[in-house]
C-alpha cells in the first residue's frame, strides 16, 4: 500500500492531466457520464417527490382535523344545538378492537365501558376478528353556548353510541342498544333463513366428488356422502366416466337471497353401471340417519375403503413380492395414497395394537366384536390421543398414510381378520346396523313419497360447463 501511494506522488501534474484528457475525449465517457447522472437525478427526484406528497398529505390531514368549525349564529341570546343520528358500516381490520373502534369514532370512555360490560354477558368482544362486519348508529351533537360569548371557539362535540350490530355467523346477530336510563343491553338475535330444496343431477366425468362440488353441492356435504357410500362403493374401481349422480340438499338463504349454508341431504343416488343405489335421509331421535328404499341403514359393520382419494395398487391373493423378490401371499388389499392421508377406522371397536409390527412399519390393529378385527400398516404417524386400549368410532382417524416397514412408497396396506385369519377386505358381507319397524317405517315410507314429489317438480340446478 505504501509503495502504490508512493508512486502515485511521483505522477507529476502534465501526466495527470493528459491521462483526463484521454478519459473525457473517449466516445463513451460522455453517454456513461450522462447516463449515471441521469440515473441518479430520477431516483433522488422520485424520491423527493414522494416525500412532497406525503409530507402534503399529512398536512392535509392535520389542517382538517385542527381547523375549527366555522358557524355563522345569527340573532343573540340563544344557545345553538346541532344534534344529528348518524351509522358506520365498518369492516374489522388486522389490530382493531371494538374499543378502539368506538374511541376513533368519539364515544366516551363510560359508555365504552358500558357496552363490553353489556357484551360480555352474550358474547366476548375479544372474538370480533378481522373482516368481521360492525353496524354502529350514533348520535352527533354539536353546540354553541352563547352565555359564554357565543364564539364558535365554545363549540363543543359529543357522540353517543345508540345501537351496536356484529355479525357473529351467517345466522346469528349481537346488538347492543342504549337503554333509556343511560345504560346499553346486549342480546343475541337469530337470523331468520329461508329454507329451500335444490336438486343436482348429472353425470360423472371427474369423480364423484368433484362433479359434486362443481355442480354446486358443499364440499362438506360430498365429503358426508363420500363416507357414506364408502360402505357398499370401491370409489377406485366401481366408478366410471358416464355414470349418474342424483341429491336433493337443504339450502339455507337470507331473506336477501344470499346462500349461508346446505344442511341435510335428504336424498342421494348414484348409479353404476350394474346397479343404482339410493339412500333416504331420516331422523331417529332427533339426529339425521340414512336408510335405503326398505328402511335398512346404510351405515354397515366395516367401510370398504378405510381412505379417502386413494386407488387401489394391490389386490388380495398371491404375488411376488416387490422387495423380498418372490411369491409370496398378500393379506390385504394396498391403497396407494399421498403421505399423509388420515387412516379411517373401518369400524367402531377397540385398538388392540399400536406400534411398530416387523414389515408392517407403524401398524394399527383395532378389534370390532368376537369376529371381526381390521390392521393398518406402513403408518407414517400416530394420533397422539389414541393407545392400546382406545375405542373408537367408524370414520375416525387412527394413523396417517406413510411408507414405514417394508414398503416402497406411500400406501395403506388394510386387512380384515376374521376369527384370526386374514380374509379378503372386497369379499366381506357387512350388515346393517339398524332397521326400521312398524310406526317408524310408516313415517319414513310417507317421506320417501315427499321426496319423490320434490324429484319430479324441482328444477335441476346442475351446472353444466
Amino acid at each position: 500500500m505504501k509503495n502504490f501511494i508512493e508512486k502515485l506522488r511521483k505522477i507529476d501534474k502534465d501526466t495527470f492531466w493528459h491521462f483526463f484528457d484521454i478519459v473525457t475525449e473517449h466516445r463513451l465517457f460522455k453517454p456513461l457520464t450522462i447516463s449515471i447522472v441521469t440515473c441518479f437525478v430520477l431516483v433522488n427526484g422520485i424520491d423527493r417527490a414522494q416525500s412532497l406528497i406525503d409530507d402534503y398529505q399529512d398536512y392535509s390531514s392535520r389542517k382538517v382535523q385542527s381547523t375549527p368549525i366555522r358557524i355563522n349564529i345569527n340573532g343573540s341570546g340563544e344557545g345553538f344545538d346541532f344534534d344529528e343520528e348518524q351509522a358506520l358500516d365498518y369492516r374489522v381490520k388486522q389490530g382493531d378492537t371494538l374499543m378502539k373502534i368506538l374511541l376513533n369514532l368519539g364515544a366516551s370512555d363510560a359508555d365504552v365501558s358500558d357496552i363490553l360490560l353489556a357484551m360480555k354477558k352474550v358474547y366476548n368482544p375479544k372474538n370480533i376478528s378481522k373482516n368481521d362486519q360492525i353496524l354502529i348508529k350514533y348520535n352527533v351533537k354539536v353546540g354553541v353556548d352563547q352565555a359564554k360569548g357565543g364564539s364558535p371557539d365554545n363549540l363543543g362535540k359529543s357522540v353517543t353510541i345508540n345501537t351496536i350490530s356484529i355479525n357473529t355467523a351467517p345466522d346469528q346477530e349481537i346488538v347492543v342498544s342504549r337503554t333509556n336510563d343511560g345504560g346499553y343491553d346486549a342480546r343475541e338475535i337469530q337470523i331468520k333463513l329461508l329454507r329451500y330444496i335444490s336438486r343436482y343431477y348429472g353425470s360423472l366425468k371427474n369423480g364423484f366428488f368433484a362433479d359434486g362440488v362443481e355442480s354446486g353441492i358443499s364440499p362438506t356435504t360430498m365429503m358426508t356422502m363420500i363416507q357414506l357410500y364408502s360402505y357398499d362403493v370401491d370409489f377406485q374401481r366401481d366408478i366410471r366416466n358416464g355414470d349418474k349422480f342424483e341429491m336433493l340438499v337443504e339450502s339455507f338463504y337470507t331473506e336477501d337471497g344470499k346462500k349461508v349454508r346446505d344442511g341435510n341431504v335428504l336424498f342421494s343416488s348414484l348409479t353404476l353401471q350394474n346397479r343404482s343405489i339410493d339412500f333416504y335421509m331420516h331422523k331417529v331421535d332427533g339426529r339425521p340417519e340414512y336408510f335405503d328404499a326398505k328402511g335398512e341403514s346404510v351405515r354397515k359393520s366395516l367401510l370398504r375403503t378405510p381412505i379417502n382419494g386413494a386407488r387401489v395398487s394391490s389386490g388380495f391373493g398371491f404375488r411376488k413380492h416387490p422387495i423380498l423378490g418372490y411369491s409370496k401371499m398378500h393379506q390385504g388389499i394396498d391403497f396407494a395414497a399421498s403421505m399423509g392421508t388420515p387412516i379411517l377406522a373401518a369400524g367402531s371397536g377397540k385398538i388392540v395394537y399400536y406400534g411398530k409390527k416387523g414389515g408392517y412399519g407403524n401398524f394399527v390393529q383395532i378389534q370390532h366384536n368376537q369376529d371381526y378385527a381390521t390392521a393398518y400398516g406402513h403408518a407414517s404417524r400416530y394420533v397422539p390421543k389414541l393407545h392400546v386400549g382406545s375405542y373408537v368410532k367408524q370414520g375416525d382417524v387412527v394413523a396417517y398414510v406413510g411408507s414405514t416397514g417394508r414398503s416402497t412408497g406411500p400406501h395403506l396396506h388394510f386387512e380384515v381378520v376374521y376369527k384370526g385369519k386374514p380374509i379378503n377386505p372386497s369379499k366381506v358381507k357387512t350388515t346393517s346396523g339398524l332397521k326400521l319397524a312398524g310406526k317408524e317405517l310408516a313415517r319414513f315410507n310417507a317421506e320417501k313419497e315427499e321426496i319423490t314429489k320434490y324429484r319430479k317438480n324441482i328444477p335441476n340446478l346442475y351446472k353444466k360447463r
